[in-house]
């Protein structure tokens, strides 16, 4: 996994080229827990909106957090992509 994330690795379960959709579950290494992950086009806004969220439990520990600052990252070193980082899913 990326930086210590995701060691149980993924499954793309949706991939919507058209709609510009994709949805992943992300599995822990240890426990097996499953993250889902999205990420859409919003025509409104002209981006790209975000999610991962965790199914289980009250804290994820950062997990969510470090996946999407490490896929943020890549998309911006590797494709030049700009990011808005929003916190506290404000």
């Amino acid at each position: 996994g990326q930086n210590g994330v995701d060691g149980g690795g993924f499954k793309i379960i949706e991939y919507d080229e058209k709609g510009k959709y994709i949805y992943v579950q992300f599995q822990s290494y240890k426990a097996g827990y499953i993250d889902d992950f999205e990420c859409w086009f919003n025509p409104v806004s002209q981006k790209f909106d975000v999610r991962s969220s965790s199914r289980v439990g009250m804290s994820d520990l950062g997990v969510n957090a470090k996946r999407l600052e490490y896929i943020g990252g890549r998309l911006e070193r590797e494709f030049g992509w700009t990011l808005e980082r929003r916190k506290n899913g404000s």
